[in-house]
């Protein structure tokens, strides 16, 4: 299965996602990247329901020092991870890695004495005081180290003498017996330690856990996320909106309309003219469903969604066509894929858009309707955007499209968007709209090339 660092290559949107979270630790960085979708409803649940616990914590203002506090201190949680495998499989740390394990135990107490007072289901750690006592002989509370004269009175005594030798031979013998010395002790340090390995481990994946929830709940307050709640019977979206898209419409001073739209385990088709937001509305949903199995708030004023195995797109974005194969090739590929993952009884969310558009319509509507009818039989959660007439669908909704043009509105490609009303209206007819013309005259094509458009439409 692939990472979300895979996933954000390909995913539209969730980059942004990515670019976005104030993710404080290495740990907590790595780890997001690594991460796979949760497909287990109650691993899934269990992740929601911390991630709710940790949204609800920074919202209230009373907390707002301490989370700047841990926050800080998940600033100095490194990625300890190499280090403690050398551990585990009894080699000897040297005094970076004894270093970087002494600093991770100190903010690891650290944020554990932070925490206490609050009840965090996920964020559970061990005590690690006892490693600093070991790696901390002196009690400094200091996040440095190297092999101190407490730990072998021998050692203390040989580098005093090293400091008065009175020849360049005699402090050179005396350092190698202290070398000799140090050595020993790095290997008794790491024996040690060894006791320690997996609760090192386990405080790692919890603090790297901690922030990763940090950040996605400071995102759901930026972006006015909403909690989502897992469903067996349809995916239910109210107010779905794009976080991307509204940004950059809102820096503009424009508005992101949101939609409210139900997925079904059948296909439900979408027809709309163009610049309607059909495509932009698959690439919604699919970025909605990424973030819910990646365990985020989701874009939306309401959600119940249905959980998956697989998301698999047709969505015109793939890279493939880069490598020689031609667009109708890649389609074919991306539908196939959808088919055979389906028949193979995987629990799968399908989102295509304009399916066959790229041959002749003939057999271009015959290709869709197919889609539509395997998908049917196979009950998939899916939705098929078109602009064919005649697709048969148990479900037909049509974006309202260009809405309120009086004869004297001066419409252009800078304002076409603010007539244009993207909510799904439920339809019966198997009529494409017909509004493509309409749209070209009001983005100002060449008036005879219009009027020979509009002939041969009438002629048809």
């Amino acid at each position: 299965m692939k990472s979300f660092r895979k996933y954000i290559s390909e995913i539209a949107g969730l980059r942004f996602v990515y670019e976005n979270l104030e993710l404080n630790s290495s740990a907590g960085r790595k780890k997001l990247l690594k991460s796979q979708l949760f497909t287990k409803e109650f691993e899934l649940t269990v992740n929601i329901q911390a991630l709710s616990e940790i949204y609800d914590f920074i919202q209230d203002k009373k907390n707002k020092k301490i989370v700047s506090d841990i926050c800080t201190t998940l600033n100095q949680v490194n990625d300890i991870s190499a280090s403690i495998n050398n551990i585990r499989f009894n080699r000897v740390s040297d005094d970076i890695e004894l270093f970087e394990i002494k600093k991770f135990c100190i903010n690891s107490q650290k944020i554990l004495k932070q925490i206490s007072p609050f009840d965090f289901s996920l964020i559970l750690l061990h005590d690690l005081s006892e490693v600093i006592t070991i790696l901390d002989p002196q009690n400094t509370g200091i996040p440095a180290f190297y092999i101190y004269s407490d730990y072998s009175p021998e050692l203390a005594q040989l580098r005093k003498e090293k400091d008065k030798a009175k020849t360049p031979e005699e402090a050179e013998n005396l350092r190698l017996k202290c070398v000799e010395i140090e050595d020993k002790i790095r290997e008794n340090l790491s024996k040690q330690l060894a006791n320690y390995v997996n609760k090192l481990e386990y405080n790692l994946n919890r603090l790297a856990d901690f922030d990763i929830l940090i950040a996605k709940a400071k995102f759901a307050v930026k972006f006015r996320l909403t909690e989502p709640k897992i469903t067996k019977e349809k995916t239910i979206y109210k107010g779905l909106f794009n976080p991307q898209i509204k940004t950059i419409l809102e820096s503009q001073n424009k508005n992101f309309q949101a939609i409210d739209i139900e997925i079904f385990p059948f296909p439900t088709l979408i027809t709309g003219a163009n610049m309607s937001g059909k495509s932009v509305l698959l690439k919604t949903v699919a970025l909605s469903q990424f973030m819910f199995q990646f365990g985020f708030f989701v874009p939306t004023q309401n959600a119940e969604i249905i959980l998956v195995e697989e998301i698999l797109l047709n969505i015109g974005d793939n890279q493939d066509e880069l490598n020689g194969l031609s667009s109708f090739a890649v389609e074919i590929l991306n539908i196939n894929k959808i088919i055979s993952h389906a028949k193979s009884g995987k629990k799968i969310l399908a989102l295509i858009d304009e399916p066959a558009r790229t041959t002749n319509p003939d057999e271009g509507k015959a290709i869709a309707n197919a889609i539509v009818e395997i998908l049917t039989e196979l009950k998939v959660n899916s939705l098929i955007c078109t602009h064919y007439s005649g697709i048969k669908a148990n479900k037909k909704l049509r974006v309202k499209g260009l809405q309120n043009i009086s004869d004297n509105e001066n419409i252009n490609i800078e304002n076409i968007n603010d007539f244009m009303d993207y909510s799904l209206i439920q339809v019966d007819e198997e009529k494409a709209p017909a509004e493509a013309i309409r749209i070209a005259e009001i983005l100002g094509a060449d008036k005879d090339f219009i009027e020979k458009a509009k002939k041969e439409v009438n002629n048809i």
